[in-house]
């Protein structure tokens, strides 16, 4: 079987899924932790090397907003303003 190249060096999916009961990424802010990522990436001319996505529910309802980030198979919960500074520092420079 033939490797499919990489095409990102890293891609982060960002839920944004809104329940309509309970707690869910979208109703704690993942539309601003989107934004944020999101926004370094366009403004430092780092597309194509680095994709930001928003997806629905990647199983952490409870603990959101939630991101996986690839290909370090990283699920981060509880994401703040403050961790998307952290997390840009760290996986998208």
């Amino acid at each position: 079987m033939e490797e499919v190249p990489q095409r990102y060096e890293r891609h982060i999916f960002v839920c944004i899924n809104e329940r309509e009961e309970g707690d869910s990424c979208g109703k704690r802010g993942s539309e601003e932790i989107l934004r944020l990522l999101r926004d370094h990436i366009n403004l430092r001319g780092l597309v194509g090397k680095y994709n930001v996505t928003k997806t629905k529910c990647l199983g952490h309802c409870a603990f959101g907003p939630t991101i996986a980030i690839y290909p370090d198979g990283k699920i981060i919960r509880k994401v703040t303003p403050e961790d998307a500074k952290k997390i840009i520092k760290e996986y998208l420079v």
